[in-house]
């Protein structure tokens, strides 16, 4: 089989470049290979599950990876969930729709040495993508004819019962409201925004149509397949170039144009190194020969670590409003704001210093000068009145439960290979909560949120913590101690893994993987940095720009 281009996986990312591409220029012959299945017209990924939960993690359609015993995290292991299915995370995940701030991508472009990442680069790709449901909104920050229609879930009908409380809550100590978290200023309560649309989850595959793309299901890709040489003990000079891509079958696919790796954070690095791309000792350990020398493939590891707590309410969830029974708790996740919050500059700097060994010389500067800004996002909170994060909790109105979330990770893992076979899922190293500056930010955002919860005009409604059996409940006024050991036995990611292909380090800017012709990477593991926010309002930004890069466009509106 062969095609012009050759897209590795069916998840968010590949499905919008297999798109686009075929729209922008019909003549080309696209192929997407994607390990699961099309289950978009599945009830269960249109609709979720019900009562309270609309996601699908932990289902049949996610990888479900474990990660190896964590030492920051009471040597647990975690799970790392991804889509296993057409759309990837789009037919499994909450459907949450942010971007970062506008410094996560500026700081993003200054690594990869190219304005085309900052967010005034970015802003042409996040308008193309979204169809935004306030046509008042600035037309300079949002697009309102792109393919994912974008919902703030009150002006959608779901009026959730704790919606003024949890506002004024916030507000009183200190976050003020914040109109449009789309404009690159994400501090601040805003309205959540999601993607679901008429009742139903939006996948990428429906949202931007497959017609006319080969699409090749229920295929495990072995590896990337390099043109042959010649004189096969002499080492050519010069990039190498990438022509097919083997599947677990032996069957290949040649690609006359290039290979697209979307296969995702986890995935991603595992194909490059069984192709040989990659560090000598990793790769000689499992006896692949090394075609490129690129010891950063798999490392920069990243995600979103969070701490989850349970509150119990005053009164069931009636409060005047619906109860969890109501279909609204089954149309989107049942949360109505997303709390930005800053950290002490002054804690964070000591914390920094602690942390500055850690960091590669080229980002030291930009990191911590970007993290020390007055008003940076750097934890986000959430109320929830499912318990999502908190497996076996009733759902049955009495309680509600919180996330507390880091934007800006500094703790990095790394992502190596089990054997040489692809079936085997790679060895996961998610060092989460390993730098002073994750703990600070992460311990002083939960303070912040017991502080809204329980000491402000909100506590009339939540009467105080539920801990997890063997443990104290917490407060705000609890020591860090307690709250480092809370979140040292109970944290789990949000799973937005990234950065394990990253740009400046494993890709360039034009997503080329350094030292291969003809092969390019689009998906999160390019991140070089923790993005601020729900990842998919980014990915389709990234994908809509891939295209226009990959053939030699200028972006447009």
């Amino acid at each position: 089989m062969e095609g012009d281009y050759v897209i590795v996986g069916g998840g968010l990312t590949g499905c919008v470049v297999a798109s686009r591409l075929k729209q922008r220029k019909p003549s080309l012959e696209i192929i997407l290979i994607e390990a699961g299945s099309d289950v978009s017209n599945d009830p269960d990924v249109e609709a979720g599950t019900f009562p309270g939960n609309t996601s699908l993690v932990g289902s049949n359609l996610d990888w479900t990876y474990i990660t190896e015993p964590q030492p920051h995290t009471s040597n647990r292991t975690h799970e790392v969930h991804a889509g296993r299915a057409m759309g990837g995370g789009t037919s499994i995940n909450f459907g949450g729709w942010s971007r970062g701030a506008a410094m996560d991508y500026d700081d993003w472009a200054k690594l990869a040495g190219d304005e085309r990442w900052s967010h005034k680069g970015l802003l042409p790709y996040f308008r193309r993508s979204e169809s935004f449901f306030d046509t008042h909104a600035d037309p300079e920050y949002h697009g309102f004819q792109g393919p994912v229609k974008v919902n703030s879930l009150f002006s959608s009908g779901r009026h959730y019962p704790l919606r003024e409380p949890i506002k004024q809550g916030f507000n009183e100590i200190g976050l003020p409201f914040n109109a449009d978290i789309g404009t690159g200023n994400t501090y601040g309560v805003s309205e959540f925004l999601d993607t679901w649309h008429d009742d139903k989850r939006q996948t990428s595959q429906k949202a931007y149509g497959l017609n006319g793309v080969r699409v090749i299901e229920n295929a495990t890709v072995h590896r990337v397949e390099f043109e042959p040489h010649v004189e096969l003990d002499v080492k050519p000079k010069g990039p190498q170039r990438v022509s097919a891509v083997l599947l677990a079958n032996g069957q290949r696919i040649s690609a006359r144009k290039e290979v697209i790796l979307s296969a995702g954070t986890i995935r991603t690095p595992q194909v490059l190194l069984l192709s040989g791309i990659g560090a000598a000792d990793e790769l000689s350990q499992h006896d692949i020969p090394q075609i490129i020398n690129a010891p950063q493939v798999g490392k920069n590891l990243n995600d979103h670590f969070a701490v989850y707590q349970l509150f119990k309410l005053r009164k069931p969830l009636a409060l005047g409003g619906p109860h969890l029974s109501d279909p609204i708790f089954a149309r989107g996740l049942p949360v109505d704001w997303i709390i930005n919050q800053d950290v002490p500059t002054d804690k964070l700097s000591v914390a920094l210093q602690k942390d500055i060994a850690q960091f590669g010389q080229s980002d030291q500067d930009i990191l911590t000068e970007s993290i020390l800004q007055p008003k940076r996002s750097l934890v986000e909170s959430m109320v929830m009145y499912a318990p999502a994060g908190v497996p076996g909790a009733p759902v049955d109105g009495s309680l509600i439960v919180t996330s507390v979330m880091l934007l800006g990770s500094t703790s990095r893992g790394n992502i190596t290979i089990r054997s040489p076979s692809p079936m085997d899922p790679p060895k996961i190293h998610s060092n989460y909560f390993d730098t002073e500056a994750d703990r600070v930010s992460l311990i002083h955002g939960s303070r912040r949120t017991l502080q809204a919860l329980l000491d402000t005009k909100l506590s009339e409604y939540v009467e105080g913590e539920v801990p997890p059996p063997g443990m104290s409940p917490l407060n705000s006024q609890s020591s860090d101690a307690e709250f480092e050991g809370r979140i040292r036995a109970t944290g789990m990611a949000h799973h937005h893994p990234a950065g394990t292909a990253a740009m400046g380090k494993v890709v360039d800017s034009n997503l080329r993987v350094m030292g291969v012709e003809n092969l390019r990477v689009v998906d999160a593991s390019i991140f070089p940095l923790s993005i601020g926010g729900h990842p998919q309002a980014t990915l389709y930004a990234v994908a809509e720009q891939a295209v226009d890069i990959i053939l030699g466009l200028e972006p447009s509106s």
